[in-house]
C-alpha cells in the first residue's frame, strides 16, 4: 500500500462550517496565508429542462441544484477514491455513484444523493411537506411513517427521501442504474434536525444539514460528483443541470471599527492588524472606516460585530488578550441555604456518612418503585432516554441504587447522604434543595473487636437527627399525619423546627425495597429540605455560640412514676405536657410494657421525673407535691392511672 499519512482533527459542535477537507484546507489558508487550491468541477453546461424540480417549500428548501446524466451504468468506484474513503473510515461499496457522493461530502461538506431516474415517478422532484398517512422503505430497509410536515423530497406519487436524513430505497441507485438525478440542496437546519429526531436516524448527511451547509456550495458539489463520474465512465454525459434558488442570497454586511473590537477584545490591536485579518477572511474588504465586512456564504455563524471580534482574536492569538483585570475584589455573601447545607454535609461526614453524588433524572419505573405517582412527577418534553424521563421528586431512588450498588460489591453496612434539588409541580416550589441520607447494615462495620455487631435501626438514625439539629430551639420529633408513602405505615416520625415541618425520618416499606431489588428491608431514611432548615440559620459567629446555663449547686432528686394508659398516646405527647412543672430538671422514659395486669388497648409507661432548684435543696414533701402535679396533667389530659 502507498505510504501516508492519517490527521484526526476534532471538530467543536459550533464549527459545521468546518466539516471537510476543503474547508479544513480554507481555514488553513487564511491563517497562515496560502493560496487555497480549488477542486476540479465538470464546467460544461447543459440545458435546464427535461425533469422538473419544484420547491414547494421555500422556506425549508432554500436552494435545490440538479444534475442530470446518462451512461452511468456500471461505474465502479477508482482505488484511489476507495483507499481514502477507507482512510476517513467510510466502508466503500465499490459504486461510483454512492462512494462518489460519500467522497464529495468529506471533500467539499456538502452532502449528496443519486436517484435512480428510472424509479422516479413523473420523473419529477417535489420538495414539499409530508402529508397525514405517507410513508416510505429508507435506504437501510426499515419503513418510516412520516409525521405530517416533515420536509420530504417526492416524485409525481409519494416520497422518495427524507430531506436531509436519508434517501429511499425504492428510488436508490445500483449497479444497473443507467440514468441519475444528482440532488444537492441546501435544508432549513432546524427542519433537518426535527425530522432526523422524530425519525429516530442520524446520518453523516443530516449532521452537516443540522449544522447549516453553505448555500453558494450546492452547484460546485454536485458539478464535482458529475466531473468525477464523467472521468471514471466515457460513456457518461450530462443532459440536464437546474439550479432552483427561491430564496435571494443576499450577503450580510457588518460594520466594523477597530476602537469596537479592541473594546470588546480588551486589547490594544493595530489598525492595519486588524484589517490585515478582515482581509483574510474577505479580500474585498475596502479601507475606509468603518470597515464593512461582507460576511463569506459558508460563515452564517457570524451575526454582529462581537462575532467578528472573536475572528480576529483567533486569527491574531488569544495570547495577544491581557489577563490583567481591573475588576475589584468584592466580598462574597453567603446565603442561608448554602450555609446549611455546607454544615449539614460536614456534620454528616464527620458521624461516619458519605457523600454520594445522583442524577437528577429517573424512570416512570423507579418512581412507580418507591410508590411515587408519575403524573405528580415533572415529566421532560425532550428526554435523552425512558430511563432519564422524569424530574426526581425526592432523593430516595438515587441513594437506593446507590445502596444496591455497594451491597451487590460486598459492603455489609452502607451510611450515605446527599445534598440536591428535588422537584415539584407544587406552585412556588417547583425546585428545592434537599438532604437526605440512609443506613443499612451492621454497626460498628466488620464487627467490635470484643465481638459482635449490632443492625442499624431507627433509634440509631434518630440519634444522629437529634445531633444535627442540637441546639436548634424547637427541635422535636412528632407524631406524622400523612408521611410519605415510601416509609412502613406507623415506622416514620416527623421532625419539626419551632413551627415548621423539617421532613421525615423512619423505616422504608418492604414493598419499596423489594421493588429496588433489595432483599432486606432494615434501611432507615431521612430527607429534610434545606429552605426549611434554614429558616434556624445564624449568620454571626456569636449567634451560633451555645449559649451556657448555670449549673445547680444543690443535689438533683428524681422520682419514677409508672401509670397506665391507652396506647394511642405516645410519649412525645406525654412530654410535651410536663412544661410547666416546677423546678422540673428532665423527664425521660424508662421503659414500655404491655401484657399481663395490662387492660387490653393500654400500655404501661415508667418515667423518671429529675428535680433540681438553683436557690435550695428540695424536700421531700416539696417532690412529692410536683410528682402529685405531673401525675394530675396525665390523668387530665390523657386519662393515665397510677399504675397499682
Amino acid at each position: 500500500p502507498k505510504a501516508d499519512y492519517t490527521l484526526e482533527v476534532e471538530m467543536l459542535p459550533n464549527q459545521g462550517y468546518c466539516l471537510s477537507h476543503y474547508a479544513l484546507a480554507r481555514e488553513l489558508c487564511v491563517f497562515y496565508g496560502y493560496k487555497l487550491k480549488e477542486a476540479a468541477v465538470f464546467g460544461g453546461e447543459a440545458p435546464d429542462s427535461g425533469v422538473p424540480v419544484v420547491i414547494e417549500a421555500p422556506e425549508l428548501c432554500h436552494r435545490y441544484t440538479a444534475i442530470v446524466m446518462r451512461g452511468v451504468k456500471g461505474a465502479k468506484t477508482p482505488e484511489w477514491m476507495a483507499e481514502r474513503l477507507r482512510a476517513m473510515g467510510s466502508n466503500p461499496k465499490g459504486n461510483l455513484l454512492i462512494d462518489g457522493a460519500n467522497y464529495v461530502m468529506y471533500e467539499l461538506g456538502q452532502p449528496l444523493h443519486c436517484f435512480d431516474l428510472d424509479k422516479l415517478s413523473g420523473p419529477a422532484i417535489k420538495v414539499r411537506r409530508a402529508v397525514a398517512g405517507e410513508s416510505f422503505r429508507t435506504l437501510d430497509n426499515a419503513d418510516l411513517k412520516l409525521q405530517p410536515g416533515m420536509l420530504v423530497i417526492a416524485d409525481d406519487k409519494r416520497p422518495a427521501a427524507l430531506a436531509g436524513v436519508m434517501g429511499g430505497l425504492e428510488s436508490a441507485v445500483s449497479g444497473g442504474t443507467d440514468i441519475i438525478l444528482i440532488e444537492s440542496a441546501r435544508f432549513f437546519p432546524p427542519a433537518v434536525r426535527q425530522s432526523s429526531k422524530a425519525a429516530g436516524i442520524k446520518s453523516e448527511s443530516s449532521y452537516r444539514f443540522e449544522r447549516g451547509t453553505d448555500p453558494r456550495l450546492t452547484p460546485k458539489a454536485a458539478r464535482r460528483l458529475a466531473g468525477l463520474i464523467l472521468e471514471a465512465v466515457p460513456g457518461a454525459k450530462v443532459t440536464q443541470f437546474t439550479d432552483n434558488l427561491p430564496v435571494d442570497l443576499v450577503p450580510s454586511v457588518v460594520e466594523v471599527s477597530p476602537e469596537k473590537v479592541n473594546a470588546l477584545l480588551g486589547t490594544g490591536i493595530a489598525d492595519g492588524e486588524i484589517l490585515a485579518c478582515l482581509k483574510a477572511f474577505q479580500p474585498e474588504v475596502k479601507d475606509g472606516k468603518p470597515w464593512k465586512f461582507v460576511v463569506p456564504s459558508y460563515r452564517q455563524d457570524i451575526e454582529g460585530i462581537c462575532d467578528v471580534a472573536e475572528e480576529v482574536a483567533r486569527y491574531i492569538g488569544y495570547d495577544v488578550i491581557p489577563t490583567v483585570s481591573d475588576m475589584p475584589m468584592r466580598p462574597s455573601s453567603v446565603t442561608a441555604s448554602w450555609a446549611v447545607s455546607a454544615e449539614l454535609k460536614h456534620s454528616l461526614a464527620s458521624l461516619g456518612f458519605s457523600e454520594t453524588y445522583n442524577y437528577d433524572f429517573l424512570s416512570a419505573k423507579e418512581l412507580k418503585a418507591c410508590g411515587l405517582k408519575s403524573e405528580e412527577a415533572l415529566e421532560l418534553k425532550n428526554p435523552l432516554s425512558s430511563d432519564l424521563q422524569y424530574l426526581r421528586p425526592t432523593l430516595l431512588p438515587g441513594l437506593l441504587k446507590t445502596l444496591r450498588y455497594n451491597l451487590n460489591r460486598g459492603r455489609d453496612s452502607v451510611m450515605i447522604f446527599e445534598v440536591g434539588n428535588a422537584y415539584s409541580k407544587k406552585p412556588g416550589r417547583t425546585e428545592e434543595i434537599s438532604c437526605a441520607g440512609l443506613i443499612f447494615g451492621d454497626f460498628p462495620e466488620g464487627g467490635h473487636w470484643k465481638g459482635g455487631a449490632a443492625k442499624a435501626d431507627f433509634y440509631q438514625l434518630k440519634g444522629v437527627m437529634s445531633r444535627l439539629f442540637a441546639g436548634k430551639g424547637g427541635f422535636r420529633f412528632e407524631k406524622p399525619k400523612a408521611a410519605p408513602s415510601y416509609f412502613q405505615p406507623g415506622g416514620a416520625l416527623e421532625m419539626k423546627l419551632g413551627a415548621g415541618s423539617l421532613g421525615y425520618v423512619g423505616r422504608l416499606s418492604a414493598p419499596v425495597a423489594a421493588a429496588m431489588d433489595l432483599k432486606d428491608n432494615n434501611i432507615f431514611y431521612f430527607e429534610l429540605p434545606i429552605g426549611s432548615a434554614a429558616t434556624a440559620w445564624k449568620p454571626e459567629f456569636w449567634q451560633k455560640a451555645v449559649k451556657i446555663k448555670p449549673v445547680s449547686a444543690f443535689p438533683h432528686i428524681w422520682r419514677d412514676l409508672s401509670v397506665v394508659l391507652e396506647e394511642k398516646h405516645e410519649w412525645g405527647e406525654l412530654e410535651r405536657a410536663f412544661s410547666g412543672i416546677q423546678d422540673l430538671a428532665s423527664a425521660r422514659l424508662v421503659d414500655v410494657f404491655k401484657g399481663k395486669n395490662i387492660p387490653e388497648g393500654h400500655k404501661s409507661l415508667t418515667m423518671r421525673f429529675t428535680f433540681s432548684s438553683m436557690e435550695r435543696t428540695l424536700t421531700d414533701a416539696e417532690v412529692t407535691e410536683r410528682m402529685g402535679a405531673a401525675l394530675g396533667k396525665l390523668a387530665r389530659n390523657f386519662g393515665a392511672k397510677l399504675r397499682s
